[in-house]
């Protein structure tokens, strides 16, 4: 009787083992399972931050373009089929993103909508981006909102996610911003949607002391403009009225771009060429006069080269005519010819 009773305890001892192993073993593979989860979570998040930054550019690079657009593909040429919807392969088309950056993260893929407030292409015209996944974050196979996906996937947003939530599906938002669901016109986006905002990156742009080409405030520049840099054309500049020119040339000094043109200080023009400063109120390439015993100078020491080239020479281009023949072969006066330098 004794050895069936200790048959019985040992039964129930080894059944009890091996339901706690049992048991261990789930909530192992739960665990397992639950990081694996947290880690998809996340690297969604930091995939749609990326798409975020690329979004802002967007608008940043084509913000005038999209404020004033009236159809969908007013962008065509700059490579977008719908402005308010650039794709992601448009994207990276543009360089706005990496030609290798994946179309879709692990537990969704993700689009871009843009929308602009009623102001819009006038004054206090506001853009936005909205970034929000292609399908909502649920488990299967009840279709039910995963709301620890959903958490981790905020946690790892870095403040800037928001999400469609069950209790308030006609809202969409988070921390950082908060629209109605949707923010355009159509189908509301489902519970457990993920989305991250880019919101007015370019809403001041209208405030700009500077006029861009094709500005809506003055799309021909038919008033004053400011200019902080160099101005080039293809083509010829003409004047109606006046051109006023801030700097001042030195005549004779050296300059370094050929053709340019400043004032002199007495008011007349100057312009650069042969590497100095040379009036261009009067023609001509100066003069100078050499003499036999002295060279370049005069039997009292004084230069008689060419201002313009610093020698007993004519600048490159001009002809060197004779214009006088003086003085005694003798020592000390020597010989002196005048030359004359003619453009």
């Amino acid at each position: 009787m004794q050895i069936r009773t200790q048959r019985g305890y040992l039964l129930l001892e080894l059944l009890a083992a091996m339901l706690l192993a049992t048991l261990l073993a789930v909530w192992g593979v739960d665990a397992m399972v639950g990081r694996i989860n947290d880690a998809a979570a996340q690297a969604s998040a930091a995939w749609m931050l990326s798409l975020r930054d690329a979004s802002r550019h967007y608008l940043e690079r084509h913000g005038e373009a999209l404020k004033s657009a009236v159809h969908a593909a007013d962008l065509l040429d700059k490579g977008y089929a719908d402005w308010s919807a650039p794709a992601l392969a448009e994207l990276r088309a543009d360089g706005l993103l990496p030609a290798g950056f994946p179309g879709r993260a692990a537990l969704a893929g993700a689009r871009v909508r843009v929308f602009r407030s009623a102001a819009c292409p006038g004054q206090g015209c506001r853009l936005d981006a909205l970034v929000h996944s292609d399908a909502p974050l649920v488990r299967a196979p009840a279709g039910h909102v995963d709301e620890q996906a959903v958490a981790q996937w905020m946690l790892a947003s870095q403040g800037w996610g928001g999400s469609v939530r069950a209790a308030q599906p006609d809202l969409i938002g988070g921390a950082a911003f908060r629209f109605p669901n949707p923010p355009w016109p159509g189908a509301a986006l489902p519970p457990g949607t993920v989305a991250l905002t880019v919101a007015g990156a370019v809403a001041q742009s209208q405030d700009s002391d500077f006029l861009r080409v094709g500005d809506h405030r003055d799309p021909d520049f038919q008033g004053p403009a400011s200019v902080q840099g160099d101005v080039s054309t293809g083509g010829d500049l003409r004047i109606a009225r006046h051109l006023h020119l801030g700097s001042q040339a030195m005549l004779y000094a050296a300059c370094g771009q050929e053709g340019a043109v400043s004032r002199e200080a007495e008011g007349g023009l100057a312009i650069c060429r042969g590497g100095s400063w040379r009036t261009a109120s009067r023609s001509g390439g100066g003069g100078f006069s050499v003499n036999q015993m002295r060279g370049c100078y005069s039997n009292q020491g004084a230069s008689t080269a060419n201002p313009l080239t610093g020698s007993c020479s004519c600048p490159v281009g001009s002809a060197m005519v004779q214009i006088s023949d003086s003085g005694p072969q003798a020592f000390p006066e020597g010989r002196t010819l005048g030359y004359l330098c003619l453009d």
